[in-house]
């Protein structure tokens, strides 16, 4: 039963057993049901039990999308299919103290706006400009991910200027520990550091598990690597799958070439899944001519994607004579298409967000119900981040980022200065630097009403989120600061706040504690911001990863623009352009319309464009 529904080629790779093996899985050849049908496979068939398999995936949609299958096919909810973020999260919970840190248990994590913060007061102190905190951020992410035993001196080593950001990292680092918090990266590298310099911790989590699978392998970077190779240890029980030219994330750290060094090291069998069960005829001729032109050292590892579906599919291209244009061609293209689609069921993948701007102004006009969805989240409004940082300092009152986001939200006229002596007088929290700080009278006033209003919430914040929100917001006076604050926009961010306090809720009710809440959000991607409403979803093609549509559009396919102006300056870019595209097609079920424009406007001037190299390689399909 198990079985059934699996072509010839995803049926072998399900039962096949004994060694390790890297299956290698096409665009819509469903990989996500070959892992799955495994799961059950190994749970029916060969009596491994659920919690005895770990399932490792890159986002929550992705292992949601996986345990709701294994749920309707065992009637049993998995307990290991997981981010490997939220995995690790799971690992430093419980034994974080290996580590010889300050850091607790009850750590928090850091979104890229805590960290900057943090970042630019740094810059400040060692009298840097503030702007070089998004360059030190990036250069610390990628010393982390490419994992050495100190970031420090392995940003030292780099060349100028980046080596000066060692004495940034190493205070950043401090920083972030005495707040008691972690930022994205680290809790890989925390969580890597522990299973490689603890044998006792290693075998504890090895032997948690009897089979280890790794979706999207092609996006895993060195870390992650590590990280596998660890939990592995010397098992035999491991099952990876992937595809050599999906992979666009190698700006971020991602290597496709772990494939072939998983194949390598582990000793893997390989395995292909080219069957498509999502694109018509022409749609996917167009995906493997593009794909078929790489020029890359596993150009030989390319899959033939085929179907068996009937149906041709609608493929169409249109050259304009600007932007404006092609947004209203694909406007009135859209509404034609509404009479027997749904607008969620369209999508619009630009290579470049300033594109959205003219689709925006049109879509308006023509009253088309639209999504960015790498637009500002819930999450990320002001409002929502305010009350929720209150939240966080509550329960965490060693927490920088959160602390100097609330003590002048509502203002209490703690100014630069007296913020700075603050800073000085940090010991064990934040509440202890304030206490210790000598104020002017209004502002030891403020301070200590302050101190108290969290003091009097400590205890309830983790299991009682929303009682605790609604007296802050009346002991903050909150939506008179928000009145005075926003003005004409203040009723719809007391509509925002009215929604945090709905989200709280539930969750009480639930039962769920407020430190898994903060979790599951600071974890999320963009897909997993993707609503259900029916409009149509404009975003950028990298987000569009894994995710599919009746109708797609690519718009701007322009050289410049797709392949992009920096990819042109090296053949490993431009071959990351080739797979983008390929992804970008490969989005589509039943139809695929192309555009590109004669000219652009650029910093107020008209710029003349010049067509894709794609749209020559692939016009004899359209």
């Amino acid at each position: 039963m198990i079985l059934e529904g699996l072509n010839p080629q995803q049926k072998a790779a399900v039962e096949y057993l004994g060694s390790p093996l890297f299956v290698s899985a096409g665009a819509g050849s469903g990989k996500t049901k070959v892992l799955t049908h495994k799961i059950a496979y190994l749970v029916k068939a060969k009596g491994i039990r659920p919690n005895r398999i770990l399932a490792i995936t890159f986002t929550k949609k992705a292992a949601n999308e996986m345990a709701e299958r294994i749920v309707k096919m065992l009637s049993i909810k998995p307990m290991w299919i997981s981010t490997f973020h939220s995995f690790c999260v799971k690992v430093l919970r419980e034994d974080v103290q290996i580590l010889g840190r300050s850091f607790s248990r009850e750590f928090v994590i850091y979104d890229t706006g805590d960290s900057l913060k943090v970042l630019k007061n740094i810059m400040k102190r060692f009298n840097r400009e503030t702007k070089e905190a998004g360059d030190a951020r990036d250069i610390i992410s990628k010393a982390k991910q490419a994992y050495r035993s100190s970031i420090f001196d392995h940003i030292a080593a780099l060349p100028y200027p980046a080596s000066t950001y060692a004495e940034v990292a190493e205070e950043y680092q401090k920083d972030l520990e005495r707040s008691n918090a972690m930022d994205y990266d680290d809790l890989i590298f925390f969580a890597v550091g522990i299973l490689a310099a603890s044998p006792e911790t290693r075998t504890k989590w090895q032997e948690r598990f009897d089979y280890l699978m790794i979706d999207e392998f092609q996006d895993t970077n060195d870390i992650q690597f590590s990280l596998i190779k660890l939990l592995a240890g010397g098992s035999k029980n491991l099952f990876a799958v992937g595809d050599f030219f999906q992979c666009i994330y190698t700006w971020r750290g991602s290597r496709p070439s772990n494939i072939e060094r998983f194949i390598r090291e582990f000793g893997a069998k390989e395995m292909k899944i080219e069957k498509n069960y999502r694109s018509t005829r022409r749609i996917l001729a167009i995906a493997n001519t593009v794909i078929s032109k790489v020029r890359c050292g596993w150009s030989n590892k390319a899959l033939e994607l085929y179907t068996d579906n009937k149906e041709e599919g609608d493929i169409e291209y249109k050259s304009h004579a600007d932007g404006i244009s092609e947004s209203v061609w694909i406007a009135e293209k859209i509404r034609r298409l509404s009479r027997n689609n749904a607008y969620s069921d369209m999508a619009i993948l630009v290579r470049m967000t300033f594109l959205s701007r003219v689709l925006e102004s049109v879509f308006m006009r023509y009253q088309i119900p639209y999504t960015i969805v790498s637009g500002v989240g819930f999450y990320d409004r002001a409002e929502t981040k305010d009350l929720l940082s209150y939240l966080r300092f509550i329960a965490n009152p060693k927490d920088a980022a959160a602390f100097e986001r609330i003590i002048n939200s509502p203002g209490r006229g703690i100014g630069k200065k007296a913020l700075s002596n603050i800073r000085q007088n940090f010991r064990n929290d934040w509440l202890q630097a304030l206490r210790d700080t000598r104020l002017t009278a209004k502002q030891r006033l403020a301070a200590d009403v302050f101190v108290k209003t969290v003091e009097g919430y400590s205890n309830s914040v983790e299991d009682e989120p929303y009682k605790v929100l609604m007296g802050l917001i009346d002991d903050l006076g909150y939506f008179a600061y928000i009145e005075k604050e926003y003005g004409e926009d203040s009723e719809d961010r007391m509509e925002n706040v009215s929604e945090l306090s709905n989200v709280l809720q539930a969750l009480e009710e639930e039962g769920k504690p407020f430190s898994e809440f903060m979790e599951d959000n600071l974890l999320a991607s963009e897909q997993d911001k993707i609503g259900k409403e029916d409009s149509v979803k404009i975003l950028t093609l990298h987000a569009s990863k894994g995710l599919e549509w009746p109708v797609v559009f690519l718009p701007a396919l322009e050289e410049g623009i797709f392949p992009s102006a920096k990819s042109l300056m090296s053949q490993s870019s431009i071959e990351e352009e080739r797979r983008l595209f390929y992804v970008g097609t490969t989005r589509a079920r039943e139809r695929l319309y192309l555009s590109s424009a004669e000219s652009r406007m650029k910093f107020g001037q008209t710029s003349f464009m010049v067509k894709s190299r794609y749209l020559q390689e692939i016009k004899h399909h359209l």
